[in-house]
């Protein structure tokens, strides 16, 4: 059994351990069970808050509660400062409170927000305590269905004024509506600590506590029934088009052998491959849904960080903890094998070599791959991908890895299953398109003139100007627009004046890249959101951003590192990535059939190398100019054209 936390004592061990000895152990634990490098702020918070609240249970006559420290949350990787286990001291059940620690001295609660202003807080403010440590004791019940009920929280503000604390609580200050204020409290500095220790007092006893850590260690981890319901009622509620042919294959081949109640020996897996608008997607959450529904323990993956933030907001709605249910691949790296009946793999075509951090030490690192990570952490493991949507060196999500992996781990081929999905709905008013841009981008054949005369809009524009009128106008209609880049120019990811950097120059023309992190102030999506934000118009995109979205209609802007060269294309390094290695070519082509696929009802194409912008021309794919016209004699309201806006004054709109 992995651990689930750094270290479990009682608080009267703890309390005579030396602090530094403490920490270094910490550190080491870190290392161990997380495969992190603890960095010198969290060295401080353990060093400065753990002893205060040790002294509150001494204080309470609870020294032998057991403290769990850095507990997971066990559905993702956030983790819980301290967990407090005993027994209650009315029932003799088990019973724990979870306490995070906070350092601020000086705080204020924004009344609009409900965040918390502080010294070092940010233009964005922090989390209110009590709703951050109320959402980590929802997040370990649905995870945990033995501790529901059983949780209490505490914000332990140990450097705060009693004062300073009570203007940031009910009935001052209003908490989320889903909070429970019996449940969950807040505590200052010295003046407070008696408080505390009369409510650790009233919900805690050091009775049978050892016992108590046991059974939490030995406790299946599974959604609960409840965050199952939800995900059945969430997922199945936003369901956007029925199911068709092969879709319906891949769902009713993985209920039955769901249903059949299969053994951790008989695994199996299903990869299924599909180019854009195929439906990977809404196949993955109709599976999800239905799977929960059965009461099936199942999670959707992913390997982009916007994907999952957009699902998690689009998809759960109100309905809570279903959230936990949208992870990242990384996420799966430590847990336990056949742990989950089905675990759905979207975007596999993004996999890694492994599931190492960026920042990992050497002997962080792991050499298991992380197909083989994935595969084993369910019975079912099921990859949805598109091969040529493999835009990174270190993107390695084919269907012959996957199946190469399901081999060396013992899976007999006829338990691997393919199915290729070909029906086209992104696209449906136009199912050549996708073929007509794989022979444009040099995949199949040579390019083709554009033929087709129905309601989908190709179009080519002269000047990155025209491609943002055209599209402008479009939003102003109603419809959802996008424009997308190829890694061509510099990215200042700082804010610069409040205002973002138009790295983007074309001429007269200047727009910025989509914000890594965004401001609420300046109104400015985060990266996260930008594809859903409409906000996000006023921003280029990147391959990041947009893969795994789409949008009525897309820009695309080809740069200098895709061009024409008179009867091939030719690639060259760009900005993001100065040594693209032997798969070039393959990299940066995928990349703009993604981006080039992106819109729903129409696309816009616009190259900054003459050459390119000549073939587009050449082959008769009409001007954008035309485009616009027609649209503003229909809708005379359309937005009209703007004059280019000098590079100072591009943002904010």
């Amino acid at each position: 059994m992995k651990p689930r936390y750094l270290l479990a004592r009682s608080a009267g061990d703890l309390a005579a351990t030396d602090a530094e000895d403490l920490v270094q152990t910490l550190v080491r634990r870190a290392n161990e069970v997380y495969r992190v490098v603890v960095k010198d702020p969290e060295k401080q918070s353990w060093r400065a808050s753990i002893r205060t609240v040790l002294d509150v249970l001494l204080l309470a006559g609870l020294g032998d509660v057991m403290v769990l420290l850095e507990m997971s949350t066990l559905s993702s990787d956030a983790r819980i400062d301290m967990l407090l286990v005993g027994s209650h001291p009315d029932t003799g059940e088990l019973s724990a409170v979870a306490v995070e620690n906070k350092q601020w001295s000086m705080l204020a609660l924004n009344p609009r927000t409900r965040r918390i202003t502080h010294p070092g807080a940010g233009p964005e403010d922090s989390q209110h305590p009590v709703e951050q440590v109320w959402d980590y004791c929802r997040a370990l019940e649905r995870q945990v269905p033995m501790l529901r009920g059983a949780l209490w929280g505490v914000a332990n503000l140990h450097n705060a004024s009693t004062t300073a604390v009570a203007k940031i609580m009910p009935p001052v200050g209003q908490l989320r509506a889903d909070v429970d204020g019996k449940r969950v409290r807040a505590f200052g500095d010295t003046t407070d600590r008696k408080e505390f220790a009369h409510f650790l007092s009233t919900v805690l006893s050091a009775e049978g506590a050892r016992d108590h850590v046991r059974r939490i260690d030995r406790a299946h981890v599974r959604p609960s029934e409840e965050v199952m319901h939800a995900a059945y009622e969430a997922v199945r509620g936003r369901r956007i088009f029925p199911l068709l042919d092969e879709q319906r294959e891949t769902v009713d081949k993985v209920l039955t052998l769901v249903e059949e109640g299969f053994t951790a020996n008989s695994k199996q897996i299903f990869i299924v491959t599909g180019g854009p608008g195929t439906g990977k997607t809404v196949l993955a959450l109709e599976l999800l849904g239905i799977l929960n529904g059965l009461r099936s323990s199942a999670a959707h993956a992913s390997g982009s960080a916007a994907f999952s933030a957009t699902l998690r907001k689009y998809v759960t709605g109100r309905y809570g903890g279903v959230s936990d249910l949208f992870t990242y691949f990384n996420q799966h790296r430590h847990r336990e094998p056949n742990h989950l009946n089905v675990l759905i793999c979207d975007e596999a075509h993004r996999l890694r070599k492994t599931s190492n951090l960026r920042f990992d030490k050497f002997d962080q690192r792991s050499d298991i791959p992380q197909i083989y990570e994935l595969i084993q952490a369910a019975r079912v493991p099921v990859f949805l991908l598109d091969p040529h949507q493999v835009v990174r060196n270190d993107e390695i999500g084919s269907p012959e890895e996957i199946r190469q992996a399901g081999l060396a781990l013992g899976i007999p081929d006829e338990h691997i299953h393919h199915i290729q999905l070909q029906r086209q709905f992104r696209h449906n008013y136009c199912p050549e398109y996708i073929d007509w841009l794989e022979d444009l981008l040099g995949y199949k054949s040579a390019p083709r003139p554009w033929t087709y005369k129905g309601d989908f809009q190709l179009l080519r524009a002269d000047t990155a100007q025209q491609m943002e009128d055209y599209l402008r106008a479009q939003v102003s209609l109603g419809h959802s627009a996008r424009i997308t880049a190829g890694y061509c120019w510099d990215w200042t990811h700082e804010y610069r004046g409040g205002r973002l950097v138009p790295d983007i120059r074309i001429d007269d023309w200047a727009r910025p890249w989509n914000a890594f992190r965004g401001s609420g102030r300046y109104k400015i999506p985060d990266r996260t959101l930008w594809a859903t934000d409409p906000r996000g118009f006023e921003q280029i995109g990147c391959i990041y951003t947009a893969q795994s979205f789409d949008w009525n209609y897309a820009g695309v802007i080809i740069g200098y590192d895709y061009t024409w060269a008179g009867d091939h294309w030719k690639s060259v390094n760009n900005k993001h990535r100065p040594t693209w290695g032997p798969k070039r070519h393959q990299l940066v082509r995928n990349i703009y059939r993604v981006l080039a696929s992106r819109g729903r009802h129409g696309v816009v194409l616009y190259s900054t190398d003459h050459s390119t912008r000549d073939l587009l021309a050449e082959l008769k794919i009409p001007p954008v100019q035309d485009a616009l016209a027609a649209l503003h004699e229909e809708h005379p309201k359309a937005a009209k054209p703007l004059s280019p806006l000098p590079v100072q004054d591009v943002l904010p709109w």
